[in-house]
């Protein structure tokens, strides 16, 4: 009779038997048949992987190597519709008008983009990929529809998206960095006023993302750097391989507190509090901005560029943004700070965009409340 240990030491299972032939183990049968499944599973997922990345180059982005695209948010052709266009209040009436500039795309003059042939084409997809989403957004703009900014006589409004191409917006943003310059759409009124609105598909849509080593300045950008790549050299890896892109992300999780980069970064940002806040609120705010700045978020609408007192703004690390919603600590490369202004909190994640061995982590800003 053949023993359980003569059967592991075969490799079983073999060509023309099975386990229920040889032993009378159902249970063990089972288990065999189920972890030959995972197996096969785990081997094609790798192959799948492995074909993921030879296919992403630097000089060729696909979809296998990238996320899904937010170049085109269909809200802001959406949010440019509802201003314009004061008896579009349901979903039926806002298709109805989309489908209506795809046909006559020259009686619309006033809606402008950067390139009509591609942009619209695309936000059209994008919208009609997600009705639940639109329709919730028409509902939640008609209860701000009343605002005074939208009662002005308008001459235009330009969709300029995350690239602007407009000679005109371009010439009102001269000498503003990118990022202080956010308006997706911007509203040209008769009385020569023109004021920007940042469109966000959600409440919990990312409020903006700022280079972290940028911000503390060239002296630390290089200092960070070096750590950065010591730490990694210290633990054998000398430059960016996509296959080794979740061991290296696995070096920046909050369980290894040794990790070097995360100990010295933390010290400079509380070394450099007030320098942080001053610029993180002054790019999140639009404060540079000279003309009226506008968020709609899929809910709310409000003016960014206000004055913002800032003895009551705080920038801390902040423990409960570690665990999950079952207390388990986040196995991410992350690290969580809470931006505070006043009543207002934001969600500050610091986290890597890009690959790690060549990028800064970046702040990612989230509503909080």
């Amino acid at each position: 009779m053949i023993t359980r240990s003569q059967v592991k030491r075969q490799h079983l299972p073999f060509p023309s038997l099975t386990f229920s032939q040889i032993l009378p183990f159902p249970s063990l049968d089972v288990w065999v048949k189920k972890e030959r499944k995972e197996t096969e599973k785990r081997a094609n997922n790798d192959k799948k992987q492995i074909k993921k990345q030879e296919k992403c180059t630097k000089k060729e982005k696909t979809n296998y190597c990238t996320r899904a695209s937010v170049e085109y948010n269909g809200m802001e052709l959406i949010v440019s519709l509802l201003i314009f266009y004061k008896y579009i209040n349901n979903y039926d009436k806002l298709i109805e008008k989309i489908e209506d500039i795809s046909k006559n795309p020259t009686k619309y003059p006033n809606i402008i983009f950067n390139d009509f042939n591609v942009d619209f084409k695309n936000y059209k997809n994008d919208i009609y990929k997600k009705p639940k989403l639109v329709k919730n957004y028409i509902t939640n703009f008609m209860k701000i529809r009343t605002h005074e900014k939208f009662q002005k006589k308008i001459k235009s409004i330009y969709i300029c998206g995350k690239n602007n191409k407009h000679k005109k917006i371009n010439e009102l943003n001269k000498g503003l960095d990118k990022k202080d310059a956010k308006g997706d759409i911007y509203i040209d009124y008769v009385d020569k006023e023109i004021i920007g609105i940042s469109v966000k598909q959600s409440v919990d849509a990312t409020k903006s993302n700022y280079s972290v080593q940028k911000i503390l300045g060239n002296d630390l950008d290089k200092k960070l750097t070096k750590v950065k790549k010591g730490y990694l050299k210290k633990n054998g890896f000398l430059s960016f391989k996509k296959i080794e892109r979740e061991q290296i992300n696995k070096l920046f999780y909050p369980e290894n507190k040794k990790n070097t980069y995360w100990i010295t970064l933390k010290k400079e940002i509380k070394y450099n509090n007030k320098k942080i806040i001053g610029k993180l609120i002054e790019l999140l705010y639009s404060l540079n901005v000279k003309y009226e700045m506008y968020e709609f978020d899929g809910k709310n609408f409000k003016k960014l560029n206000e004055p913002i007192d800032l003895s009551t703004v705080k920038f801390e690390e902040h423990q409960p943004y570690y665990s999950t919603k079952y207390g388990e600590e986040r196995k991410a490369a992350k690290l969580f700070y809470r931006l505070s202004v006043g009543e207002k909190k934001y969600r500050v994640e610091i986290r890597w965009k890009g690959n790690i061995y060549d990028a800064s982590p970046q702040f990612q800003i989230h509503n909080d409340n």
